[in-house]
């Protein structure tokens, strides 16, 4: 699956606490939720679920929450800059 975008959120269904080798690399940064749920019961309201607890998360993509902090602070100070520069 070469052609096919990393992706975000990977939902294991049925109780199972494992991955079994699936997508091992493409899996590298992504949000895992596993559900006791077995799939045939899987629905709209399991699926609510698992993207709230999805938005819960703070994606860090192998940094540190100090790390992570920092880069948005500088993006920050960044776009009010730029903001000011055009407007002044």
């Amino acid at each position: 699956m070469a052609y096919a975008p990393e992706p975000d959120l990977f939902i294991r269904t049925g109780g199972e606490k494992r991955i079994s080798n699936f997508l091992l690399w493409q899996l590298a940064y992504t949000e895992l939720y596993f559900t006791d749920t077995l799939w045939p019961d899987f629905g709209a309201q399991a699926l609510d679920a698992a993207i709230q607890s999805y938005r819960q998360r703070e994606r860090r993509f192998g940094r540190t929450s100090e790390q992570l902090g920092e880069e948005l602070s500088k993006e920050a100070a960044a776009d009010g800059s730029s903001a000011a520069s055009a407007l002044g």
